[in-house]
């Protein structure tokens, strides 16, 4: 993987061996010494991750920099690049994902590297804001194999419930998780725990961390090197800093809180260019892309065209309000009686389509007849109401285009009003 990288060095550190390393494995390699040439570059370039050096003490000067560098980042994951640990303290509450000192070695630094862009890169950076935060849930951490958490920050035990499980695998209802902590005693239950993890669907987007101590590295090492597709998401030794921890935790919760708002944000915004808001069936855009994308050509198949009797009338004597509602009303007794394989859709104001697949003229017709009876029977609000449809048959041995058979169920339609109306006509 090839990120775009940005490197700030206003506090003149000696990082000559973070670039170096860098160079070698990432092309798109940016430098700035100075504030006003970052914020210019964040403005005006693609930038997937930012590596920024930390003054030693906290300054206003720094602090107001840094907030609008956040802001013009969004979501792009920033590591500060400090002198030594410590210092990292001051920084833990200002939006910092993780951090390195001057002296980190290639391997450590370049999996940071990866774990915070390969988050970054799952959503757009056009779409994801703050418009997606909706939920105030308290985030959540399942530490798993922990004797003690003694080693996690405060800010995290503040700000995060913590599940402790200290056997495996009890992991049944854990759907309000954010992020699993599984610590390294054994090579085998740390794999087999996250694996399994992994492998169930709910888990998907969610950050999974080993860690371990200075006894269990070489496991450590062991799992990197050998199960690498295991599905974890990062590998961190507990005696770092506990200030880094945090940035580190915190940070890969708020992605994964971020990814899931976007998702059902996008579910959301899918959902209704697909839906017609009154009847709660799919629109006429959603079924002729659909078919579209199906094959226009038609065979073993049928197409329904329902009308519902007097509509107008309905509407002229009781306004749009109730017309909708009955409607609505017509559209979900039309659905309890067809197959769930079968696509219905609003075809135009008082119009319904229905498209089935693999099914022969006479089952056709008695779904048909099916749903004409059921709607007859129905009252709402002390009003009948009724309809007329017209089907369009195309067996296996013949093909049809779908205008073609749309425009033949609309004849026989029409053909079923003109006979009175609450009836069912076919070819």
């Amino acid at each position: 993987m090839v990120a775009r990288v940005l490197i700030v060095d206003e506090q003149r550190l000696d990082i000559s061996k973070i670039s170096m390393e860098l160079q070698l494995v990432h092309n798109s390699l940016l430098f700035s010494k100075s504030i006003e040439d970052a914020l210019r570059i964040v403005s005006t370039q693609s930038i997937d991750i930012v590596l920024i050096s930390l003054p030693t003490k906290k300054s206003k000067l720094f602090l107001d920099f840094f907030s609008v560098l956040r802001q013009l980042c969004s979501v792009i994951p920033i590591i500060g690049i400090v002198a030594k640990n410590s210092i990292a303290e001051q920084f833990v509450d200002i939006g910092i994902d993780d951090f390195v000192d001057i002296g980190v070695s290639k391997s450590v630094l370049l999996r940071k590297i990866e774990t915070l862009v390969r988050i970054r890169q799952r959503f757009d950076d056009n779409l994801l804001n703050n418009m997606f935060f909706t939920g105030k849930r308290a985030q959540k951490m399942v530490s798993i194999f922990f004797d003690d958490l003694n080693f996690l920050h405060s800010s995290i035990k503040n700000r995060t419930e913590i599940e402790q499980l200290k056997y495996w695998p009890v992991i049944d209802d854990m759907s309000d998780a954010d992020l699993f902590l599984i610590n390294i005693k054994s090579i085998q239950k740390a794999c087999d725990c996250c694996a399994t993890l992994r492998l169930r669907k709910i888990n998907k987007n969610r950050p999974i961390v080993l860690t371990y101590d200075k006894a269990h590295r070489e496991m450590a090492k062991q799992i990197i090197r050998q199960h690498s597709n295991i599905g974890y998401t990062d590998v961190i030794d507990i005696s770092i800093s506990p200030a880094i921890m945090a940035c580190k935790l915190n940070s890969l919760m708020k992605y994964k809180k971020m990814y899931e708002s976007f998702t059902e944000k996008l579910k959301k915004s899918i959902y209704l260019a697909a839906i017609d808001a009154t009847t709660e069936v799919y629109n006429r855009t959603f079924f002729e892309d659909f078919m579209k994308n199906r094959g226009n050509e038609l065979y073993d198949s049928a197409i329904l065209v329902i009308d519902v009797d007097k509509f107008k009338r309905v509407n002229d004597k009781f306004g749009h309000t109730f017309a909708d509602s009955m409607l609505r009303f017509v559209a979900s007794t039309i659905k309890r009686y067809i197959r769930s394989a079968d696509l219905i859709a609003r075809y135009g104001g008082d119009e319904f389509i229905i498209f089935m697949e693999g099914v022969s003229k006479s089952i056709a017709n008695e779904i048909a007849a099916r749903v004409q009876k059921a709607v007859e029977k129905m009252i709402f609000k002390d009003v009948n109401c009724t309809v007329s449809i017209g089907v369009c048959c195309v067996d296996e041995k013949e093909t049809l285009q779908l205008q073609e058979a749309i425009s033949i169920a609309d004849k026989f339609m029409y053909t079923a009003k003109k006979n009175g109306g609450n009836s069912v006509c076919s070819c």
